[in-house]
């Protein structure tokens, strides 16, 4: 699978996605938030079930029963699904809310198998390549421990900044996975494409997005509203860089995808 090409060779622009994602939830607040409290509400009470069913083996823990292991690794399951469920319909109705359509309930908790796969596999294999970098580090640090020991917090640190980076410049993964249909390596090369010679303007974007889960985050209840704030924030800046206008377009006239 090819990666996707930006449009032009503009950043992104951050107030500009800022402004559209806000309009695009307060427009359908009421569709987004009830999305997010439904199958969030489900991502919450599976997690609840895991703890409580003692989770997997834990160090210190005694070999849980057979009954308790089967009930942990359903409740995570339902968790890791849950979550993926949930990042699609924001991210789908945030697109649908920004190019002027009507998203309802119904169709936000249909399940998209493939978009569900490709967000799992690009998931996965970002984790991967994230806790490779980690691992490099800390074994190189291991090694200069032993010849250097000066040098040796070094290459942890180099790490760690480097996941900063990865992390700025896949910003825009997830809806380049759930809308421009790109997973693993595909996704990752479509993400550096459009991001990377703007990559400040990336860490910017990302800031911008921690800082409205962080705010939703301490108002308790404030991530049902701050969840799909951010992903319209997300989707709006994608466009951007991904979706070409056709002809003078109006308020509410749908974009075609690049």
């Amino acid at each position: 699978m090819s990666p996707l090409h930006p449009i032009g060779s503009d950043p992104i622009a951050i107030r500009r996605a800022l402004e559209e994602g806000w309009q695009a939830f307060c427009r359908h607040a009421a569709v987004l938030t009830g999305f997010t409290v439904l199958v969030g509400g489900l991502h919450v009470l599976a997690w609840v079930a895991y703890r409580g069913s003692g989770g997997l083996l834990e160090g210190g823990q005694p070999q849980p029963a057979p009954e308790q292991l089967g009930l942990a690794i359903a409740a995570l399951g339902v968790y890791l699904f849950s979550g993926c469920w949930l990042v699609v319909g924001l991210v789908q109705g945030a697109e649908l809310a920004l190019e002027g359509g009507h998203p309802k309930l119904g169709p936000l908790l249909r399940l998209d198998g493939l978009a569900l796969a490709r967000l799992a596999w690009t998931s996965l294999f970002l984790l991967l390549l994230l806790a490779l970098v980690l691992q490099v580090g800390e074994v190189s640090s291991w090694l200069l421990t032993w010849l250097i020991p000066g040098l040796a917090p070094l290459p942890t640190w180099a790490a760690r900044a480097l996941i900063v980076y990865a992390v700025a410049d896949q910003v825009l993964v997830v809806p380049i996975t759930v809308l421009g249909q790109q997973a693993g390596l595909a996704a990752f090369r479509s993400g550096r494409r459009a991001t990377d010679p703007h990559w400040l303007y990336a860490l910017g974007l990302t800031a911008v997005v921690a800082l409205i889960l962080l705010a939703g985050f301490l108002l308790l209840i404030g991530l049902v509203a701050a969840l799909p704030i951010a992903f319209c924030t997300l989707t709006a800046a994608y466009r951007q860089l991904f979706v070409i206008p056709v002809g003078p377009r109006a308020e509410g006239a749908p974009r075609t995808p690049a």
